[in-house]
């Protein structure tokens, strides 16, 4: 069974639970032996006592012996009391008083002793309450003892954990946490966070770099690619067939380029100055694209209350990847109709009218490489898991639901 209660609950629980059945088992078997005993002993005495009196006194069928003492024979008549008491030692209680008797059968005779034992069984069950008192008792000072040890054993691990949690463990030069325990379970479980986080700062070290490294030497191929293209383009030499394949390169390495610069910026810290621009200035820049991509295939694109955009400045190689990935995968799913783009005071939306997204995959389109059900050749699943990584590193709120009656609704809040 797994307990989902904090640890320090756990060991209070228990702590509590072992003092209930160590001190209960100890309180009952104080209560069985007193009663024990007290059979044992008193109903030896009173045979002894009864026989006494049976020799000192052979022809009495009823005496007194003293203020708590009584002698009762059976061939007189007896109180109502002791009519349904068996031969032996047996306890009676009436009212608030409470007899001991011991029945001695003779014959057809039968003898009995009666003994007032009220104050014996007011003191013994004064007994059983201490008892009792001691055993709720135990189990108050278990659960504060209980409480002050835990506090003391699991403040290691909760200063541990605030270290782990709190201070920046992933930045190089932070110094080791194992120091500050000493040789044990806490001490252990501190050498293997710091082995850990070693491991991870290496691993965060090489993919920052290699990101860096391949998005910084892509750059000049790129652009070589990009220029060499565009002078191809400008020479009547090239056959329309021919034009079409360098104009189809030249938009490919543009792309590539702009996937270059977006990794760069995400490889960077957050604190990193990017160029920054307004929703609007990105928006206008990226129109007269996005607007012949559409009518490549067919489709209208619209803009949408461009005064209302959003104010503010924004890194601007992630904006516009953002928007860049938006519009293209719309563009993509989208076989006839239009797509929609509005600016909003706090955003924008993107609408378009393609076959849309099943319930179930609305949270699996944001993970990487995921193509859908009927993927687009061309598509690696790269584009929306960009989206969600750059909404996230800049603190942006990306939403997706449908767009009746068919298509998809992406909403992006800008801060």
């Amino acid at each position: 069974m797994e307990f989902k209660s904090p640890l320090s609950q756990r060991i209070i629980i228990s702590f509590v639970l072992l003092t209930t059945v160590v001190s209960g088992l100890f309180g009952l078997g104080i209560t069985l032996t007193i009663h024990f005993v007290e059979e044992s002993l008193v109903s030896e005495e009173l045979r002894r006592d009864l026989v006494q009196v049976l020799k000192s006194h052979p022809s009495e069928s009823s005496l007194e012996l003293d203020d708590t003492t009584l002698f009762f024979a059976s061939n007189r008549p007896l109180p109502d009391y002791l009519q349904p008491v068996p031969p032996g030692f047996t306890e009676v209680v009436l009212d608030r008083q409470a007899y001991y008797v011991y029945r001695l059968v003779d014959g057809e005779t039968s003898f009995y002793l009666v003994r007032n034992q009220t104050q014996f069984e007011q003191r013994e069950t004064q007994l059983v309450m201490i008892v009792l008192a001691g055993f709720l008792l135990s189990i108050l000072f278990s659960f504060l003892l209980g409480r002050f040890l835990v506090n003391k054993v699991i403040a290691p691990v909760r200063r541990l954990t605030h270290q782990v949690r709190d201070r920046e463990k992933l930045l190089t030069g932070t110094p080791p946490l194992s120091p500050d325990y000493v040789n044990d379970e806490v001490g252990a479980l501190a050498k293997a966070f710091d082995t850990t986080i070693v491991l991870l700062q290496q691993a965060l070290r090489r993919e920052t770099l290699f990101t860096s490294d391949v998005s910084h030497e892509l750059r000049t191929p790129l652009m070589i690619i990009n220029s060499s293209c565009d002078l191809l383009i400008e020479k009547n030499s090239l056959d329309d067939y021919a034009r079409q394949r360098v104009g189809m390169i030249s938009k490919a390495a543009r792309e590539i380029q702009e996937l270059v610069e977006a990794f760069l910026a995400l490889a960077r810290d957050r604190d990193t100055n990017l160029i920054t621009a307004s929703l609007a200035e990105v928006v206008q820049a990226g129109l007269p694209t996005w607007q012949q991509q559409s009518a490549e295939k067919g489709l209208t694109f619209t803009l949408q209350n461009p005064a209302e955009a959003a104010p503010g400045a924004f890194p601007a190689i992630l904006l516009r990847t953002v928007l860049n990935n938006l519009i293209r995968n719309a563009i993509h799913h989208t076989a006839q109709g239009e797509i929609s783009l509005c600016l909003t005071a706090n955003g924008f939306e993107l609408r378009d009218s393609g076959t849309g997204i099943a319930a179930d995959e609305k949270l699996r389109v944001f993970q990487p490489f995921y193509r859908g059900e009927a993927p687009h050749q061309n598509s690696l699943g790269l584009g929306l898991s960009l989206v969600q990584r750059i909404c996230e590193r800049e603190h942006w709120t990306i939403t997706l639901e449908d767009n009746l009656p068919h298509g998809c609704l992406f909403t992006v809040a800008l801060g």
